[in-house]
């Protein structure tokens, strides 16, 4: 299931139901499951079952009247009007005894007889169980849930990617290598260090923060393939020297003339135009009035009339989410020429 539908699920499952999520490390589990609550405006609870130890579930014993009672976890929602999501992760990953105590919360909605509010969903996430060092759960035990093999699609995480300023060159190799983006299919190395979801945005922000891209090719590599291995590392390190420093998206906008044909070329893959038509978007809106005159917008236009449809269609969407390219584009309205683009684009 991609995180679409994932989201959809966890805001309308019947809160008595408990969920699990399946799915390869990095991929995005907890942040999809904590965006449901934000987008709601329901509390979230993250507690990482691998890191706990029984007291950290089941709480403390203390003496009240003569009767030993165990002091509840901060994270046990207590107001009964109170909506949320309590977000097990690594479940497989868990002691026999947390696993125990965590079965009465996830699959009677209790703990030590205190009612969880009907409010709150219980969440569950679980890696995948024939690559990593992880507890098999009791097939009895196992279908109490409902169950997610959580597989979020390439392009939902390009699209995460480019609102969350993953720098165009990672997003460039990704639409290029997408089976680079996730983990291998397979039984993992151990020690070895391998690409995910995760790992990519994080290097993102080293480049950033570093100037990787501007400094020495050998450093880039080795600071690189600690994040996504030395094979992939030197793909990208090539990819940015040789294919992607063909065409940027800045020479989109001033020089379209003299990449006519490298972005005929270029469409002849969607994944690839694509890509690089919402990073010369994303350039456009960043500009200031003085780098974005007359002649680049006459090339974005040029560019925009040359997309194959079904990218253009996706790129008129991001020129109206654009505080200067929805200014831009408006100007268009009355040319033959682009009405009858635009109604091709969206009668395909």
């Amino acid at each position: 299931m991609n995180i679409k539908n994932t989201k959809k699920t966890l805001e309308t499952m019947p809160t008595s139901v408990s969920v699990m999520l399946k799915a390869k490390h990095g991929v995005g589990k907890s942040n999809s499951v904590k965006q449901v609550a934000l987008a709601n405006g329901w509390n979230f609870y993250d507690v990482r079952l691998s890191q706990c130890e029984v007291g950290d579930i089941k709480g403390l014993p203390y003496r009240d009247n003569g009767v030993m009672k165990f002091a509840k976890p901060e994270w046990f929602p207590t107001d009964p009007n109170s909506k949320g999501i309590l977000f097990f992760d690594e479940l497989n990953r868990a002691s026999k005894d947390v696993l125990q105590a965590i079965f009465e919360i996830c699959l009677d909605r209790r703990l030590d007889g205190i009612k969880l509010p009907d409010g709150w969903r219980v969440v569950t996430a679980i890696n995948a169980d024939d690559e990593y060092d992880v507890i098999e759960l009791d097939p009895a035990l196992s279908d109490r849930w409902f169950h997610i093999d959580f597989e979020p699609t390439s392009k939902e995480w390009l699209d995460w990617a480019r609102d969350n300023d993953v720098i165009p060159e990672i997003r460039h190799f990704i639409s290029r290598n997408e089976n680079l983006l996730d983990p291998p299919v397979g039984n993992l190395e151990t020690g070895k260090v391998y690409p995910s979801r995760r790992s990519w945005a994080t290097l993102s922000n080293c480049v950033k923060e570093m100037n990787l891209t501007n400094g020495d090719e050998g450093y880039f590599i080795q600071v690189t393939k600690g994040f996504v291995g030395t094979e992939v590392a030197i793909m990208l390190q090539r990819f940015i020297s040789n294919e992607y420093s063909r065409i940027k998206p800045s020479e989109v906008l001033d020089n379209y003339s003299d990449l006519k044909d490298k972005l005929v070329e270029a469409c002849e893959s969607i994944e690839v135009i694509a890509e690089l038509a919402s990073a010369v978007v994303e350039e456009a809106n960043k500009r200031t009035s003085a780098k974005m005159k007359d002649k680049q917008k006459d090339n974005l236009f040029k560019f925009f009339m040359m997309l194959p449809n079904d990218v253009a269609s996706n790129v008129w969407v991001l020129f109206l989410q654009g505080k200067r390219t929805k200014k831009i584009v408006t100007n268009w309205q009355d040319d033959t020429e682009f009405a009858e683009k635009l109604q091709k684009v969206f009668l395909s």
